[in-house]
Order: structure tokens, then C-alpha cells, then sequence
């Protein structure tokens, strides 16, 4: 446990302060995987990351994606992953969401740049790959490692996933296509079919809620979304489009569209876009009735256009308003909203959390509700078990979830976390980490959170010269009252000496009189006066 502990954090810090800071991050494990920076969450706008995979003489290098989910731009101009050098000619760069083609070096080494533009809107996850080494012609592999026509090793989580790593297309021989649902619709994109069961008829977008029965069975009126440009709305929940939402504005005019949702009712109001904007285009939420720059809460651009938003106000009330452009090609928005705790006729209640969740978000493998509801009793895995994301067929326990361990291929065990196992730290952005990292010096968390609200905000190396510096002084401390006590010892002993009681004949040395001078003698006539001898004088 220890070590997974370490390891996980070795290669977030090594990902983020080696790769990502300028240095170039060496490879040289015969397998390994490589994370973008801040996975599983959304990687950050405006990074450059390197990497180096260096391999024996002879050896070819095999990259294969698990996950791949960048900004898509025309020709990879935002946001975009270079590998290198290629076999090929053309240069292997990529972009978008849909899984790349695996790679195969054509020297003994391979070099990894990835890049985030800083206008990158930050709402990509960003990409998980893995790596093998060796050389063709090997006549065994590991017990783990499937064996090649051409004698090269993969891993055999590789085998028949549609893609090849071998080369030579030798494990994408004799698989078992999984069964496939038919195809909901036999149109073309960008159009749409009167009914399913019993026509054939495909008529484009623009003609769908128009208001006119295109479809001999009107179904292309059929469950149609409120398209008004602006309303109040006052239900507890309800839908609502863009005018737009069909078919492009070309009018000469700017669009300008607002709603304002008034539910009277205290609890919180949940909104959920689904964006089709314009290059130009916008939506800004506010809290609460109008248009306030201090009550805005998020605007929304085409690059929020991959995924669903949410955005939840304070109170029942909400304002939504919409700008697109003039000649835009965009198509605006689908939006629904109801009260927080009121669940639609068509979902089910978390429990007391006041979440719901759909019949499609069962068991996917995300947690939609705090308590987990949606995702417990599902047909793959055991009682008290949760499933991992992505049909996998993997699952985890309750104690392996968000304890920042990954336990999931897509760390969909970390994802979402509205609470952490003892021992760890709640961020921001619903990640946990270990509490031991909270207010280290250094931002473990996306948002940062984990530094805030910190007594002392001390870099570690900081702390770790301090400390040096502490106990260097407390040495130097100990040796100079050492010295003090030594000179005061021998000071002492000193005085001592002379403090020592005196003999009988040092005490009367003591008590006689100094003999007299001469002038004295001469004085008193005990021997006879000298020429040029001072006269004895009393004063002197």
C-alpha cells in the first residue's frame, strides 16, 4: 500500500514539475504508461510537456492509447499530441476525442510533445498511454504478453481491441465481434427519420418543430422543446431551446434571448445545457432575476460544446441569457431545470441527498448521487460493489473508492468523490488526496484548495534549510556553553587558590612593619647622614 501510495505520487509530481516544467521526462522501462498532466481531471490551458522513451539497440518502441480526449481544433491548432520519430512520412499528430491510431517507432527511441494552447478552454481530460519495448523475432513472450506473428510482445490487454500493435495485424486475427445494437436510424447526419417503425422517410433538421407536420405521421413535431426567444418560467422544472436550436440563424441581425426561471420556492435550482453555439456565440447564467455582473455565474462558449454543463443557483431563481451573432452557424442550445430534491417524472431519487438520477445513468460508472444510489445493485458486479466506468467489467468496494488509489484503467474510482476515505483531503474539484499533502507547500490539488487557509505557507525547501539550520545552530549553542562552563570552572578554581588559609609564618610575615626608609634612619641617628642625601620630611 505504501508503495502505491508513493507511486502515485511520484508520478503526479514527476508529470507536472519534470515533463511539464521545461525538462524533458526519460522513459526507460520496458513497459510504462504516461499520463497528461492533472489525469484524471481536466488537464490545464496553456502547458507544454515532454517525454523521452529511450530503448536497447534494435528495439521498437509500441504506443498504444487508452484514453484520448483533447481539444479538437482544425488541423490541431488549440491543443495536440506529436509523436516522433515516424516510420511513415506523414508527421503523427492528434487532436479530438476519438481514440488515435497506435504508434510504432522506427528507431530504438521515441520522443512525446504535448501542448495546450493558452486559450484552451480546459474542459478536455486529456489522454492515457501505454508502451511497450523489444525486438521482432522473439521466440517467447511473458505469461502476461501475447506472442505476434512477427515474434514481438504485447500486452495482451491489447489483443482484439481493434487496433494494431502488432504490426503485422496478427492479434486482431480470429476475434470475437461483440454484438452490436442496430442502427437507430438509417438517415444521414444532419437529418433525422419520420418513424422509426414504419417509414423510411429522412428529412433534414431544419424542418423539425416548425410548426408544420412534415412527417405523414407528424412525428417531426413530436416532443418538441420550447423554442420562444425568452419566457418566464415558474414550474418547479421544465425545458426550453434556443430559437435556433434546428436550424441556423441567417438573419442580418445579432440574436438576443433571455429567460428568467422564478420556481417560488427556496431550494436551489438545477440547470443542464447542452450547447450546439457558434463560434461567437454565448450563454451567460446569473443568479437570481437579471442580468447583474456581480450574479454572473458562468459563461458558456463553443468550447463548452463537447459535454452537458450544470450550473446550480443559491436560491429558486435564475436568469439565463443567449447572444449569437449574426450569420452564425451555430445552433444554440437545449436546456432543462428543476428544483434541487424535485425529481422529474422520468428519474429517480438519490434518497435524502436531494439528487436525482436517469434510467441510462444507472450503473454507468459514474457517481451521480453523494450516497452512490446509482450505481449499486448493477448486473456486473457483486453486492456492495460498484462498477468502473466505461463497461469494463471491472468493479471496486466501497473502501477503494476515492482514497487516491486507482483501482479503475480510467481512475473512474477517483472521479466525482463528494467524500474521502479517513486519512485524505476533499479538493475542490470532488479529488481526494492524502492529508499528509495538505498545506506541504506545494498544490496538489487542481483548484489549489489544498493550500488555502494554512497557518504558514512554507515551501519544503524552505522547511527542510530551517530545520538544517536549527539543529546546526542548536550544535553550535551546545559548544559555546560547554566553553562557558569550562572557563568558569577554571576561574573559579583560581580564586580558590588564593581563598586557602595562610601558615604561622606567612601570617606574621603579614603583620610586621616594613623596615624604615633611609632618611629615617638618618633621622633618628642611626647611621651617619650622607652628603647630598634628601632631608627626611613627614609630609612626603
Amino acid at each position: 500500500t505504501v508503495n502505491l501510495f508513493l507511486t502515485g505520487k511520484i508520478e503526479s509530481a514527476v508529470t507536472s514539475l519534470a515533463a511539464c516544467s521545461g525538462e524533458l521526462e526519460q522513459h526507460t522501462e520496458r513497459r510504462g504508461v504516461i499520463y497528461s498532466p492533472s489525469w484524471p481531471s481536466n488537464y490545464p490551458p496553456a502547458i507544454n510537456c515532454s517525454w523521452y522513451i529511450q530503448g536497447d539497440h534494435g528495439d521498437m518502441i509500441t504506443i498504444s492509447f487508452k484514453n484520448f480526449d483533447l481539444e479538437d481544433s482544425q488541423k490541431c491548432a488549440v491543443d495536440w499530441l506529436m509523436i516522433g520519430p515516424s516510420s511513415k512520412r506523414e508527421e503523427y499528430k492528434v487532436c479530438g476525442s476519438s481514440i488515435p491510431p497506435s504508434f510504432i517507432s522506427a528507431r530504438d527511441h521515441v520522443w512525446i510533445f504535448f501542448h495546450s494552447d493558452a486559450s484552451s478552454s480546459g474542459q478536455a481530460q486529456g489522454f492515457r498511454l501505454s508502451y511497450i519495448r523489444g525486438k521482432i523475432g522473439q521466440s517467447a513472450c511473458q505469461s502476461d504478453e501475447f506472442h505476434c506473428a512477427n515474434g514481438k510482445c504485447i500486452p495482451s490487454t491489447w489483443k482484439c481491441n481493434s487496433m494494431d500493435e502488432c504490426g503485422d495485424n496478427s492479434d486482431e486475427k480470429n476475434c470475437t465481434v461483440p454484438p452490436t445494437d442496430p442502427p437507430s436510424s438509417i438517415c444521414p447526419s444532419g437529418m433525422f427519420q419520420c418513424s422509426t417503425g414504419h417509414s423510411t422517410k429522412c428529412l433534414v433538421n431544419e424542418l423539425r418543430c416548425n410548426s408544420v407536420k412534415d412527417c405523414g405521421d407528424g412525428s417531426d413535431e413530436d416532443n418538441c422543446p420550447d423554442l420562444s426567444c425568452g419566457k418566464r418560467l415558474g414550474n418547479f422544472y421544465g425545458s426550453f431551446a434556443s430559437p435556433d436550436l434546428f436550424r441556423a440563424d441567417h438573419s442580418r441581425s445579432d440574436l438576443r434571448c433571455t429567460w428568467y426561471v422564478d420556481t417560488q420556492d427556496n431550494r436551489h435550482v438545477l440547470l443542464q445545457l447542452d450547447l450546439q453555439l457558434g463560434y461567437n456565440d454565448y450563454v451567460k447564467v446569473y443568479d437570481g432575476i437579471g442580468e447583474r455582473g456581480d450574479k454572473l455565474m458562468q459563461t458558456f462558449s463553443h468550447h463548452n460544446n463537447r459535454h452537458s454543463v450544470s450550473v446550480e443557483s443559491s436560491k429558486g431563481q435564475l436568469t439565463v441569457s443567449y447572444h449569437a451573432r449574426s450569420k452564425s452557424t451555430g445552433h444554440g442550445f437545449n436546456a432543462t431545470y428543476q428544483v434541487k430534491g424535485y425529481c422529474l417524472p422520468w428519474e429517480h431519487p438519490c434518497g435524502s441527498d436531494e439528487e436525482c438520477f436517469t434510467d441510462k445513468q444507472h450503473c454507468d460508472g459514474w457517481w451521480h448521487c453523494p450516497n452512490g444510489k446509482d450505481e449499486e445493485n448493477c448486473p456486473a458486479c457483486q453486492k456492495n460493489e460498484y462498477p468502473c466506468e466505461g463497461n469494463s467489467g471491472l468493479c471496486y468496494s466501497i473502501l477503494d473508492r476515492c482514497n487516491n488509489q486507482k483501482n479503475c484503467p480510467d481512475g473512474s474510482d477517483e472521479k466525482n468523490c463528494f467524500t474521502c476515505q479517513p486519512g485524505n483531503f476533499h479538493c475542490g474539484t470532488n479529488l481526494c488526496i492524502f492529508e499528509t499533502w495538505r498545506c506541504d507547500g506545494q498544490e496538489d490539488c487542481q483548484d489549489g484548495s489544498d493550500e488555502r487557509n494554512c497557518l504558514v505557507i512554507v515551501p519544503r525547501k524552505v522547511i527542510t534549510a530551517a530545520l538544517i539550520g536549527s539543529l546546526v545552530c542548536g550544535l553550535l549553542l551546545v559548544i559555546a556553553l560547554g566553553c562557558a562552563f569550562k572557563l568558569y570552572s577554571l576561574r573559579t578554581r583560581e580564586y580558590r587558590a588564593f581563598e586557602t588559609q595562610m601558615t604561622r609564618l606567612e601570617a606574621e610575615f603579614v603583620r610586621r612593619e616594613a623596615p624604615p626608609s633611609y632618611g629615617q634612619l638618618i633621622a633618628q641617628g642611626l647611621i651617619p647622614p650622607v652628603e647630598d642625601f634628601p632631608v627626611y620630611n613627614a609630609s612626603q
